[in-house]
């Protein structure tokens, strides 16, 4: 299975090829809106991935910026691929604006980090796992609301079977595995699906035990993006933190963010089960619920 690519990710990395190109025409962000006969909120809001602009404002830009020949066919070729639709616009209204962004990126990320206090990370969730979590989400669903987006999740982890699958590092509290979301039963198989699935060399999963205390009590998920190709000017870290809340979800990508949560990760994993541990402290939790 090809590897499914995301028109968010190219947006995301059209914006920031045009902001980095502009800076070094050293041209500032309403000067260069004037010369193309554009105000300056409108580059403010495709240089921060808000719009999908067209691909003749994109050689407009370009223009100006001095940037022509392969370098600036590559640029609009990503500008063309940016306005597609992805995959998951199948499901309409099942994912709102600010889910829609999360599974686009996702789709394109090269390492995925995770945290969990209460669930089962959704890449690693059974169907019947993620259709009892569903069912039983503070925010009611109609059945068939919640057919929907059990076939979304499911769809998700197509990545996991692509020719490049994401590297994934989760760390999962004990309190989620022990929580008995649909029944004992169902519990039981969304263990013996971890198991299978730590044994996949890309996958590793860690469990927090309640003896390692506090932890953290916000779950959170970082994604990395492979290294920036030509024609980016700058093949630096691109990373993204996504935290989410009842009615929405925050997304944070400046450094210091970032940074933030990546050494809270790194902390949660020090004081979690090492994966070998992991995997035999979740087979006790299933040998208890089967009792």
């Amino acid at each position: 299975m090809a590897q499914r690519q995301s028109p968010t990710v190219k947006r995301r990395r059209l914006a920031l090829t045009l902001r980095q190109l502009r800076g070094r025409a050293e041209l500032s962000a309403s000067d260069a809106a004037r010369r193309v006969d554009h105000d300056s909120s409108w580059l403010s809001r495709i240089e921060n991935a808000e719009v999908r602009p067209h691909p003749n404002d994109v050689r407009a830009l370009l223009d100006l910026y001095g940037v022509t020949g392969e370098q600036a066919e590559a640029v609009i070729s990503v500008a063309r691929q940016a306005k597609q639709r992805g995959w998951w616009q199948r499901y309409g209204d099942a994912v709102p604006d600010w889910f829609a962004s999360y599974v686009g990126m996702e789709s394109e990320a090269s390492v995925i980090r995770s945290y969990q206090c209460q669930m089962v990370p959704g890449l690693l969730q059974t169907e019947d796992y993620a259709r009892a979590a569903f069912q039983g989400a503070p925010v009611p669903m109609r059945e068939e609301e919640v057919e929907r987006q059990v076939s979304l999740r499911m769809d998700r982890q197509a990545i996991l079977e692509g020719d490049t699958p994401p590297k994934l590092r989760m760390v999962v509290d004990e309190a989620a595995v022990r929580r008995l979301v649909g029944g004992a039963e169902v519990i039981r198989r969304q263990i013996a699906h971890l198991l299978e699935m730590s044994r996949r060399s890309n996958i590793q999963i860690q469990l927090l035990p309640y003896s390692a205390g506090v932890g953290y009590d916000g779950s959170f998920v970082i994604l990395d993006f492979p290294a920036l190709p030509a024609p980016y000017p700058d093949a630096t870290d691109d990373s993204m933190v996504y935290v989410d809340t009842l009615t929405g979800a925050l997304y944070m990508d400046h450094d210091r963010e970032v940074s933030a949560y990546r050494a809270a990760h790194e902390q949660l994993q020090a004081q979690a089960l090492g994966a070998v541990a992991s995997r035999e402290a979740l087979r006790k939790i299933a040998e208890e619920l089967a009792m």
